[in-house]
């Protein structure tokens, strides 16, 4: 039933193509309809912008990662940084810049959430701070709008704490 339907549709868009003024034969009208059908489902999934891993040292206390550079940028402190890791006598921790809801903790298995999961996850559940362990799976929006899903690798008392990271490009 659904063919059929589909192909009604087309038939239309093609049939009202074809009395357009700029008319024309019907190859390259009916490739508008098809596109026009394709273009309602605007899901498609958002482009990577960096997939890899990020390392940040805990000897001096800590840093800072800013999602929006590419790659991203770790440092001691860095202007513009999203995240900040710190270094506790329980282990180290996880925390926004400035205090912003815009992190969230996911369970600690299952597959890796998509650009929209981790917005919604955000959106119900935001944080701004958190302790790390092997394993803690994270999703953060960055200053400038793009969202990151940062898995923990390794998060020793001492010793360099790190992620497995996707930031995802700002929507469009």
């Amino acid at each position: 039933m659904v063919g059929i339907i589909v192909t009604v549709l087309v038939s239309r868009g093609s049939s009202s193509a074809d009395s357009e003024p700029s008319g024309g034969s019907a190859p390259g009208k009916q490739a508008t309809p098809s596109a026009t059908v394709s273009n309602e489902d605007e899901g498609a999934a958002p482009k990577v912008r960096y997939t890899g891993g990020i390392r940040i040292a805990l000897d001096s206390g800590g840093g800072d990662i800013d999602l929006d550079s590419k790659p991203p940028l770790v440092g001691p402190s860095n202007e513009g940084s999203d995240i900040f890791i710190g270094a506790n006598t329980d282990g180290p921790d996880i925390g926004t810049e400035d205090s912003s809801l815009t992190m969230a903790l996911l369970p600690g298995s299952g597959p890796a959430p998509s650009e929209r999961e981790c917005n919604e996850k955000i959106e119900k559940n935001g944080i701004y701070n958190t302790p790390l362990a092997r394993g803690a799976r994270l999703c953060i929006q960055s200053k400038e709008g793009r969202t990151a899903y940062l898995r923990t690798v390794a998060a020793p008392t001492a010793g360099p704490v790190q992620f497995a990271v996707t930031v995802w490009e700002q929507p469009s």
